[in-house]
């Protein structure tokens, strides 16, 4: 690929970015975005504007899922009372893979970068259809640390390119 960016996830942002494919490998994630901004303050970018790219191969090494969470729901009524509520559901380690699979198939709403002592954590909110309703969908927080990280690009674009 034409630009690559090293540990500088601050510098791009992938909300409403789709997600095109989503591999997970021994110790590596890799996510293959569209409609993903990289910022002004990228190494990478040499305007003075933030600029979408076509596709962005995002790739995390030594990577660990700290933690999946789908996120719950509240249902109100058209006067606004609470008619149920279904909590926030942690996702055990031996269904990740489905869930993970589902993910594939998602947008990015958000990025919340998290402190830690040694290397790097992100958390991806991500939309994803439901599979009896695609109208509908489920929430998951993809909470993942790792040591490094590597954006790969091939040009920029304007966002009707994208």
């Amino acid at each position: 690929m034409k630009f690559q960016s090293v540990n500088e996830l601050e510098h791009f942002s992938f909300e409403d970015s789709g997600i095109q494919e989503l591999q997970v490998e021994q110790g590596q994630i890799t996510f293959t975005f569209d409609g993903a901004l990289v910022k002004a303050k990228n190494s990478q970018n040499s305007r003075y504007q933030d600029m979408y790219c076509g596709t962005l191969v995002l790739q995390l090494e030594q990577v660990q899922i700290a933690r999946i969470v789908k996120e719950g729901l509240r249902y109100y009524d058209a006067e606004g009372r609470l008619l149920r509520e279904v909590p926030d559901e942690d996702v055990p380690v031996t269904e990740a893979e489905p869930v993970l699979a589902r993910c594939a198939k998602g947008k990015v709403f958000t990025t919340v970068e998290d402190t830690v002592e040694k290397g790097y954590a992100w958390e991806f909110g991500i939309d994803v259809p439901q599979e009896d309703d695609e109208e509908e969908v489920d929430t998951f927080w993809l909470c993942l640390v790792f040591e490094s990280s590597k954006a790969m690009w091939e040009k920029y674009c304007s966002p009707s390119e994208s």
